[in-house]
């Protein structure tokens, strides 16, 4: 059995490379009470990151077609989606019996355990809007107190890691003096797997989440409840169903 953390872009053919999917696993071994688990991919008919509404909707069928593809020689017991805007949460979750998680969907409701607004560093100012519509999905309006951006590009944010951390820094003081906010959130999975939460949370004195942790702790512990998501709430595609189909024919419902 192995729990599946998928990319999905083309990151091995980035200026990261394959040694940054490498990374990433380890991290997540590290982090995870079963190690051995853990496996990384990418989508290799993916693009090369993530940064607007039309990049996110253009990874999502050749993501789910990459999992399909993993089940042939993997047992997969669960599943991350590896991009802070859970691309094709609901179609994932259709399309797969085993549990999947949204990394934006499982830490923001995380954030609300532990204070009451939370802010959302996202990567350019031309992804704002998609933070506050993402939270407004998700039911959590009441709980966001704003969205920044960094405004360096993901194949960039680790490139040089003091600056990536001057930026967030300086964006931290300005969502906790100026947004109130006390609670902040890396909207970026790359940004996350920079490991650089835990000096800015010494620097703020605010919890900072870190989506791919907290992602991969939330998949753990419905695994070990034995939980997964709802068949009601997510049913398998009818077209795709030749026993629903036929069915639904021969009620007229499909001519």
């Amino acid at each position: 059995m192995s729990i599946v953390y998928l990319i999905p872009g083309n990151l091995s053919s980035t200026n990261y490379g394959v040694k940054e999917i490498k990374r990433r696993e380890k991290l997540l071994k590290k982090w995870s009470e079963q190690p051995s688990k853990i496996r990384v991919f990418d989508v290799p008919k993916g693009g090369s990151s993530i940064e607007s509404s039309y990049e996110e909707v253009a990874s999502i069928i050749p993501a789910v077609d990459r999992l399909q593809e993993l089940t042939n020689f993997e047992k997969i017991e669960g599943a991350i989606i590896g991009c802070f805007g859970d691309p094709g949460l609901d179609v994932f979750r259709e399309m797969f019996k085993f549990p999947i998680i949204g990394p934006a969907q499982s830490t923001m409701h995380t954030a609300c355990q532990l204070g009451h607004k939370f802010s959302l560093v996202t990567i350019f100012d031309s992804m704002i809007s998609m933070g506050y519509k993402q939270v407004h999905e998700y039911g959590l309006s009441h709980h966001l107190a704003s969205v920044r951006a960094i405004n360096i590009p993901v194949l960039e944010l680790l490139n040089d890691l003091d600056l990536t951390f001057n930026k967030l820094q300086k964006l931290g003081k300005q969502i906790v003096k100026e947004d109130r906010a006390d609670c902040i959130l890396f909207g970026c999975m790359t940004m996350s797997f920079a490991g650089l939460e835990k000096k800015l949370e010494k620097e703020l004195e605010i919890p900072v989440l870190n989506a791919g942790r907290v992602a991969l702790k939330t998949l753990e512990s419905m695994l070990s409840m034995g939980l997964k998501h709802s068949e009601i709430a997510y049913p398998y595609p009818v077209k795709l169903n030749s026993k629903k189909k036929t069915y639904l024919k021969k009620n007229k419902l499909i001519k």
